[in-house]
């Protein structure tokens, strides 16, 4: 009886200490993740895929949300949130994440990960395209700044809103109208319009 217990104290210690060092069962970690179709996707096709998505987006943004008809519109960097409005009474509220932005002067596009002078509020997420970009190797997501235009400013948004799901998108011009900045939207919802802006 002694000699039984011995050996069922020493098996549970042996056991106990290859649990403890990771000599089990290894496959429970990442090595058997199922491979998905953003796998093995190329870029032409997440491209594509990623246009078809933000478009259905942007039809739902404007058929509820009537993103378009609004008189004003204003983004607020430090609370994240771009702002529609009419006469003055705040109609719509929206939660954005930034992409980037084209400047018509270089002729390029910035990521936002990649701008200093954006706020962390408003490029906490898109860094996760960046991160995709690497595992892919896509050079369009993985470099913070490339030769682009507005078509290429789009792309970038398609496929941001594509891999972060996000309920939209905006472009907005800034007052010379030669930077234009990218944007998804996380969360959508109305104002309290019994509130003045």
């Amino acid at each position: 009886m002694t000699s039984l217990k011995s050996f069922l104290i020493l098996f549970i210690l042996t056991m106990g200490l290859f649990s403890f060092f990771g000599c089990g069962d290894k496959s429970k970690k990442t090595d058997n993740l199922p491979i998905t179709e953003l796998d093995t996707i190329s870029f032409y096709d997440l491209s594509k895929r990623a246009y078809d998505y933000l478009n259905k987006q942007q039809d739902t943004c404007n058929s509820v949300y009537k993103i378009g008809t609004y008189q004003n519109w204003y983004y607020d960097q430090l609370t994240g949130e771009l702002t529609f409005s009419d006469n003055g009474i705040k109609k719509l509220i929206i939660d954005y994440e930034e992409v980037g932005s084209v400047s018509e002067v270089t002729n390029t596009f910035l990521w936002a990960w990649g701008n200093p002078h954006l706020e962390e509020k408003i490029k906490s997420e898109i860094v996760r395209v960046k991160e995709y970009g690497q595992k892919r190797k896509f050079e369009k997501l993985i470099n913070p700044k490339w030769t682009a235009d507005q078509y290429d400013g789009w792309e970038m948004t398609a496929i941001a809103s594509y891999l972060l799901k996000s309920k939209g998108a905006y472009r907005v011009p800034t007052s010379n109208d030669k930077l234009f900045s990218f944007m998804i939207f996380k969360n959508i919802r109305w104002a309290d319009t019994t509130h003045l802006n």
